[in-house]
């Protein structure tokens, strides 16, 4: 696939709704998340900041697979890495988040989804026979 046809393709797929009520935007990527649904983020602009978040499903996703994030210290561990590598935050309501620019929603959105896909990886790791357990 070209550029240009990938780029055409990602714009077709995606879909953003905005919540007039709370002011949320949610984009709807077509990547596919955990469960093979599509991994969905939350864009908000706050005086002059914008706040991207996955709204806590990604924790709450691999809790229903089976696989505790906060309860194992080395998945913890593992976790923050991650988010460090990527310049994402975890906030106290469970929540990966970054806080960016309109300026560089691009690359916060793309930094987002890649953590996303690499947490999410921790249910295929996670098996009796793993040292991550």
């Amino acid at each position: 696939m070209k550029n240009k046809e990938y780029y055409n393709w990602l714009r077709e797929k995606t879909v953003v709704t905005k919540d007039e009520r709370t002011g949320w935007i949610a984009i709807t990527t077509p990547f596919l998340g955990l469960f093979n649904d599509n991994i969905e983020i939350y864009a908000k602009l706050d005086n002059g900041k914008l706040i991207l978040s996955d709204d806590g499903m990604t924790l709450a996703n691999l809790e229903l697979a089976g696989v505790p994030v906060l309860r194992s210290p080395k998945r913890k561990k593992w976790l923050e890495m991650v988010l460090l590598k990527h310049g994402i935050t975890l906030n106290e309501n469970n929540e990966l988040q970054v806080i960016g620019t309109e300026k560089d929603f691009n690359q916060k959105k793309y930094s987002l989804i890649c953590v996303i896909y690499e947490i999410s990886d921790m249910a295929m790791m996670a098996n009796k026979k793993n040292k991550f357990n």
